[in-house]
């Protein structure tokens, strides 16, 4: 009992514990929603702290942007025109002031300077227009090319027309000409007054901004086309294997299309078993039809059955005994006159052993009869019927089995034909998807390959770099040092007259040297370290790669061989269940036929048994036939008897008839049954002859 109660406290101890409103369980989750809170307030920290840090990149980056590329404009057109920075800032200014641009600006003062040139050279046209202003090629003689700008300027801003003023613009400046006009509209003053304003508000770049400038926008636009080629680099890295699988896809496709013509058959196999279906399947439905209505027919057998059976009954009454009599006499008649030896000849020449068959029946039947053997006679037509039935369904057994095998045949062989092509596709596209997945992680380790060499590349590049700036660093803070040094000697020779400056500065030099030579030692010892690295990352690189494609061909491989062994497999499976089934349904009419045959051979037993047993002779014969007296009415007093009938040999005696009448019936039984056994008799033998 303690035991138990021991456990029972430890599994409530451990329920509480482990129970979602226990103090331990409150506590861990307080917990996680306190480190949870804590974690999200020093995420929510860190991504201000982020945008704090964007708000002042993001400007700093777009100021430097605009630097590199407004101030590379200005140094690239100083270049272009031979205008000092400065200048060319100012007079951009003052072009924007006056509706125009510092492109306008560029243009006119590149045209303007083509025109002096013409004017140099003495061309006419050129001198005249100069001319109509006051000038002279040798005026601008000596003058930068902002002060010729605004010497023309202050002269067209002297003349008063204003076409006058806007063609010869056009014809200095070009088509900026008139662009230009609104900033010379007061003059050299005007453009002086301008420039001045913009050196006033700052707006004036200096030299020295613009190569920075200039020098920055050429390291992005150098950094730009490195990563650009970088990308082409990798696109020529990947282009020999995207081209290889292309031209696989391309070859692939090329074998399928000629594999669907080489087996154009294939696919018209495909539309003969649908169009086979289709044709099985309204067979079968007419065969159906001819079976329901065979189902009538044997209704119609099963009624004369019945019939059958109810005429035997019929004949076991009183009435069927006199029928029976009726039918004996007619066969007597039948013998006597000749006919019914015709009607048998003629069924004869039809039917032989059907001729037979009713021949030995009409015997048997017959001896039955005479025999007083009713049942006997019954079972002997009956059998007769069964029998002759059990020959016709032979007949119609192997009829419908050879239908069936040739259908069966041709419903096996599409089966077959269906499985094949089936087969052949799904190995078809089971060795296309291997070859493809394969082609694919083939692609993919190379790719990665590529990308992990490249990788390793950069890493051995950076830390090549790193060793060169902390060379250098070293190597700075030596030149610093060296400075500082120079200071520190040319202090002590002001105030120490004995201070050994040779002395010292050998032993500075040394030291500088010696501090060197072991950076430079280390900086080799690192880079041949990086290198050794890198080749050693390379080469395991290469062996992953190899193993990774053997790997992948492996696989490729193992795959091919099932999808070969599972067509194999399904060949022979279908040609197995084509041969099981043509098996099976031969089989299947054999067992039929000799089934039919082996009841047929029964009935035909028992029906030549029952005939042998219908003729085996009576054990007493009955006596002969006595003529009757002449007198016969006299002696009997027939002629004073009362008639009186009846249809039952013991009702006849129970209306007092006497002993003769029933002598009399009994005669007469014995005389139809003599005669008719003696018909029989000859019909067995063979001994009747029509016409004799």
């Amino acid at each position: 009992m303690a035991g138990k109660s021991g456990a029972i406290k430890a599994g409530a101890a451990y329920v509480e514990i482990f129970a979602d409103k226990s103090p331990l369980m409150r506590g861990l989750k307080s917990a996680e929603a306190s480190v949870r809170k804590w974690g999200q307030s020093i995420s929510s920290f860190g991504k201000q702290m982020m945008g704090m840090g964007t708000a002042i990149v993001a400007p700093l980056v777009s100021a430097a942007k605009y630097l590199s590329t407004y101030g590379d404009n200005i140094a690239k057109a100083s270049k272009r025109t031979g205008i000092g920075v400065e200048s060319l800032s100012a007079l951009g200014f003052a072009a924007e002031q006056s509706g125009s641009n510092l492109e306008g600006v560029e243009k006119g003062v590149r045209k303007m300077q083509q025109s002096i040139l013409d004017a140099n050279m003495g061309l006419k046209a050129t001198t005249e227009i100069f001319g109509m202003l006051g000038l002279s090629a040798d005026s601008f003689k000596g003058l930068k090319p902002e002060e010729q700008f605004k010497l023309i300027a202050d002269k067209l801003s002297q003349i008063q027309d204003p076409s006058t003023r806007a063609a010869i613009a056009m014809k200095i400046f070009g088509r900026a000409g008139t662009q230009l006009l609104p900033m010379m509209e007061k003059g050299a003053a005007g453009i002086n007054e301008l420039m001045e304003e913009a050196k006033r508000l700052g707006l004036v770049m200096s030299s020295e901004d613009a190569l920075a400038a200039e020098e920055l926008n050429d390291a992005l636009n150098r950094m730009w086309r490195t990563i650009k080629m970088s990308f082409a680099n990798i696109g020529a890295a990947v282009a020999p294997i995207i081209t290889d699988l292309s031209n696989k896809i391309a070859v692939l496709s090329g074998k399928i299309s000629n594999w669907i013509k080489e087996n154009r058959g294939l696919f018209r196999l495909a539309l003969m078993v649908g169009a086979g279906l289709i044709a099985t399947g309204g067979a079968f439905v007419v065969l159906g039809n001819a079976m329901m209505y065979a189902s009538k027919v044997f209704a119609i057998i099963r009624g004369g059955f019945a019939l059958l059976k109810n005429s035997l009954m019929f004949l076991m009454s009183p009435i069927g005994i006199v029928i029976a009599a009726v039918t004996a006499l007619t066969a007597i008649f039948l013998y006597f006159t000749g006919y019914g030896s015709k009607l048998i000849d003629w069924l004869g020449s039809r039917f032989a052993s059907l001729k037979d068959d009713v021949t030995n029946a009409v015997g048997g039947i017959s001896a039955a009869l005479a025999k007083g053997d009713f049942a006997l006679a019954a079972r002997i037509g009956w059998l007769l019927v069964k029998m002759e039935w059990l020959k016709a369904k032979m007949y119609l057994l192997q009829i419908w089995y050879s239908v069936k095998l040739a259908v069966m045949e041709v419903w096996y062989g599409l089966i077959y034909g269906l499985t094949v092509a089936w087969e052949a596709c799904v190995f078809g596209i089971a060795v296309a998807w291997t070859e493809s997945v394969a082609l694919i992680q083939k692609i993919w380790v190379r790719a990665g390959s590529l990308l992990k060499g490249a990788w390793i590349t950069v890493v051995q590049f950076f830390k090549n770099v790193w060793i060169g700036f902390k060379e250098w660093w070293g190597n700075t803070i030596d030149w610093v040092a060296k400075k500082l040094f120079n200071v520190y000697i040319w202090w002590k020779k002001l105030t120490d007259a004995n201070f050994d400056e040779a002395a010292a500065r050998k032993q500075a030099d040394e030291t500088f040297a010696q501090d060197k030579k072991e950076r430079e030692s280390n900086a080799d010892a690192g880079r041949l370290a990086a290198d050794k690295q890198a080749d050693d990352e390379r080469l395991k690189l290469e062996q992953d790669t190899q193993n990774s494609l053997k790997e992948i061909e492996d696989k490729r491989a193992k795959r091919r061989e099932n999808a070969s062994r599972r067509f194999d497999t399904g060949m022979d499976m279908a040609g197995q269940y084509f041969d099981d089934g043509i098996g099976k349904t031969m089989q299947g009419a054999e067992d039929g036929l000799q089934g039919a045959a082996d009841e047929l051979a029964a009935t035909k037993n028992q029906f030549r048994q029952s005939i042998e047993k219908a003729k085996k002779t009576a054990e007493t014969k009955q006596p002969a036939l006595v003529a009757p007296k002449a007198d016969l009415q006299a002696n009997t007093g027939l002629a004073k008897a009362t008639t009186i009938g009846t249809f039952s040999a013991f009702g006849l005696g129970q209306l007092g008839a006497g002993g003769g009448v029933m002598q009399k019936i009994a005669d007469a039984s014995a005389r139809t049954a003599n005669a008719t056994e003696e018909i029989a008799d000859n019909m067995g033998d063979g001994g009747m002859e029509f016409g004799e």
